[in-house]
């Protein structure tokens, strides 16, 4: 798979257990725990994404049940009960998306540039 797939979608490739498009469902009612973000106040309840299967691309919106409990301190506690649902339909391959060539002077601290790397590593932006 191209990297910029990965590092411009995200799309998820999972050649032992996604061979076919009828693999969907399962894989991700399976799978798709850790994609959801849920914590103390706060919580996702769908997810999208693409996923590639063979030559073929995929957009897949998967639903899951939240719960919560009252917390002592603070907000509400949620967590992802169960993925409810998921959906998918083919797409055509993405294509790379466009990107312009930016220049900025920074008068930053060392903690500061160090922090700006470490975002810019986390999200795939070459410097």
């Amino acid at each position: 798979m191209e990297k910029y797939l990965i590092e411009e979608y995200n799309v998820i490739e999972d050649k032992d257990y996604l061979k076919t498009e009828n693999d969907i469902k399962e894989y991700f009612n399976d799978n798709a725990f850790e994609l959801f973000d849920c914590g103390q106040g706060y919580y996702q309840d769908e997810v999208d994404l693409i996923c590639k299967v063979g030559n073929k691309f995929y957009s897949v919106s998967i639903y899951a049940e939240i719960s919560s409990s009252k917390q002592d301190y603070g907000e509400r506690l949620y967590w992802l009960e169960e993925i409810t649902d998921v959906t998918y339909k083919e797409i055509e391959k993405p294509k790379p998306k466009n990107k312009n060539k930016v220049q900025y002077n920074l008068v930053l601290t060392d903690y500061q540039k160090d922090k700006l790397e470490s975002f810019m590593k986390e999200n795939s932006i070459k410097f």
